[in-house]
Formats: C-alpha cells, structure tokens, sequence
C-alpha cells in the first residue's frame, strides 16, 4: 500500500461522511419530535416526512461509506 492510496481512501471516506452528517442531524431532529410529539399533530406528521426523506436519502450513502470504510482498513492494514 502506498501513502497515496491511503489519502485517497481517507479523502473518500470524509466526502462521504460531509454529505452524510447533515442528513442524519435531520434524522435524530425527527426521530425526537417523533418520540416526544401527539401522534395526531402536524409537527409528528411532519417529523415523520421528514424521516422518510432523510431515510431515503441516507440509504445509498450508507452503502458508500461502508465501501469507503472498507477499503480505508484494507489499506490500513497492508
């Protein structure tokens, strides 16, 4: 393994967890008006949406920092 690849990697992983971060501030955001909200109200109604959004989004980028995470220790470790 070369210095380079590691920085690489490293670049990679932090690209991904920049993009990442936002989107699951906005999910721990929703997940506690979920938990503290009237079932009934707009605001649990919207915490909800805006879950599911979050959720979707967050999904293929999850698979991407597993890959970036992956690849980061496999060099790490040659």
């Amino acid at each position: 393994m070369t210095q380079a690849l590691s920085e690489q990697s490293l670049a990679k992983l932090k690209r991904y967890l920049s993009d990442y971060q936002p989107q699951l501030e906005k999910a721990i955001q929703a997940i506690q008006v979920l938990k503290s909200a009237n079932t009934e109200s707009e605001e649990f109604a919207q915490a909800l949406a805006d879950l599911h959004v979050c959720a979707t989004v967050l999904e293929p980028y999850s698979e991407g920092i597993v890959e970036a995470i992956d690849q980061f220790t496999e060099e790490q470790s040659d």
